[in-house]
């Protein structure tokens, strides 16, 4: 069965530079298409600050669905 689409979030504040739309950029080609990759720390910094735009409440959410997820598999 095929999941429906989620509808596009707009995410308040999140304004990116030209190095980090790059440094995400690159994130996400790693994700896509790496067997495995470390991330730098350019790259940890901008996922965090990604991350802390959403509220406490929020990030539990993500990641207890996250973890549901995996222990599925």
């Amino acid at each position: 069965m095929a999941k429906a689409r989620k509808s596009p979030v707009h995410r308040p504040g999140l304004v990116l530079d030209a190095d980090q739309a790059e440094i995400l950029t690159e994130i996400a080609t790693l994700v896509s298409y790496s067997g495995g990759f470390t991330y730098t720390r350019d790259m940890m910094a901008l996922n965090k600050w990604i991350a802390n735009m959403s509220t406490p409440v929020t990030r539990r959410a993500c990641l207890a669905q996250a973890a549901a997820r995996e222990a599925i598999r």
